[in-house]
């Protein structure tokens, strides 16, 4: 006969689980406390509690991995409510975890104000941190906005209507400029003003987010998009196929759930997590004593904080010019690399530099009836991370005003 459990038994179990459900939330950071914009009280405000103050929710990174970049986390809800969780403490974090500071903004809803007193809170929030960048020790040149979409529409409204200081304010804040160094808009945006007169000078680089069945704002997204594209404005878009209004991380979703990595590659190509320059850098990829055909050269950062890799294509073998080559926009920063060349074919045949294709059509045609023509001749892509197979690895130190760097490996 089964032995019997103890009617004390389910009660011990459930302590257990009370008490180990406890311990994981006390080993969480606990969040911090708001930071007043205003220390008077904010303009036009009509009473004293929570929601007549705007404030910031300020989530500080290890010193260690603090890159000095920094961003305002603007939670959706229809600027009737605000979702400070998933749209703004779990990315509050997310950003913290990766070197960047992060600041929830609580701003002032409807029906006891306007979105126009929400910008007037976004604007404020944003000289707040450029005021107070010592403090938090950011830099006052490279502090963006993140919204959802509620919060996507206020940042898009703050980003139209930024301006820059007034030197000679009373007070402090309003001496430093309430603009955007960069944008994130997840799920939502909102239309240019047609006093905006879009260009590269004072609309930041932006990054947007949605899926194709939150068609709505999906649809405001790539107008968006589209009109900064057309004005030459650095934006990169990802509408995935599926996925609610609001999904947030998608954290679990292994198609959705890339979307915060694609994010953040995006702000490391910005250059946006450190404060060195990128150089202009180009040269020879040779292997085995020859140009290499077609592939890439990637330099991947040893110890540089914030550095980005950056991958060049390599796809001609003219030597009259560079076989990689990096714009200073696109090139790496000074420091250390380790570096990777990839081969991904053994003949390149290019229709713009090759002289084949400036041949008399007889010929051509002869040479592509000669047995083998078109034949692959790869197995696969071939990866050179050292010198020889058996050699040192390839490694690069590129120096401030470096601006060419050839490689060379050898495949035995």
């Amino acid at each position: 006969m089964p032995k019997q459990l103890s009617p004390a038994f389910p009660v011990w179990i459930a302590l257990a689980v009370i008490t180990m459900t406890s311990s994981l939330a006390l080993a969480a950071d606990p969040i911090p406390r708001p930071v007043l914009l205003w220390s008077n009280g904010a303009p036009g405000a009509t009473g004293n509690s929570e929601e007549d103050q705007p404030a910031i929710f300020p989530y500080l990174p290890a010193p260690d991995k603090n890159t000095g970049a920094a961003i305002l986390v603007a939670p959706g809800g229809g600027f009737t409510k605000r979702c400070m969780d998933y749209e703004g403490t779990l990315f509050a974090e997310w950003f913290k975890a990766r070197g960047i500071a992060a600041f929830i903004l609580r701003y002032r809803l409807t029906p006891l104000y306007t979105r126009n007193d929400a910008v007037t809170d976004a604007h404020r929030g944003l000289q707040f941190l450029r005021a107070h960048a010592g403090e938090y020790k950011i830099s006052p040149d490279r502090i963006g906005m993140i919204g959802f979409p509620a919060g996507s529409e206020l940042e898009a409204m703050t980003l139209f209507r930024a301006q820059s200081g007034k030197p000679d304010a009373e007070d402090p804040l309003d001496r430093q400029f309430n603009g955007l160094n960069f944008a994130i808009l997840g799920y939502g945006s909102s239309p240019v003003p047609q006093s905006y007169q879009m260009n590269r000078s004072n609309t930041p680089p932006t990054f947007f987010f949605c899926t194709t069945e939150d068609r709505g704002h999906a649809t405001g997204m790539l107008k968006l998009y589209t009109d900064m594209y057309n004005a030459g404005v650095p934006a990169e878009i990802h509408l995935f196929p599926n996925g609610e209004h609001g999904v947030g991380l998608a954290q679990g979703d292994a198609v959705l759930g890339v979307w915060p990595e694609l994010m953040y590659n995006w702000i490391r190509a910005q250059n946006l997590l450190t404060t060195s320059e990128r150089v202009a850098l180009s040269g020879h990829v040779k292997l085995d004593g020859k140009p290499l055909p077609h592939g890439s050269i990637t330099f991947i950062p040893v110890g540089e904080l914030g550095a980005a890799p950056v991958t060049a294509y390599i796809m001609n073998t003219d030597t009259d010019t560079a076989d990689y080559k990096f714009a200073k926009s696109t090139g790496p920063i000074p420091g250390k690399y380790r570096v990777e060349i990839r081969q991904d074919a053994v003949t390149w045949v290019s229709n713009n530099r090759n002289p084949f294709a400036r041949s008399p059509f007889a010929e051509r045609a002869a040479a592509m009836r000669v047995p083998g023509w078109g034949e692959p001749t790869i197995e696969d892509v071939r990866v050179f991370t050292k010198t020889h197979p058996k050699g040192k690895d390839l490694t690069a130190e590129i120096k401030p005003g470096d601006t060419r760097l050839d490689v060379e490996v050898f495949s035995k």
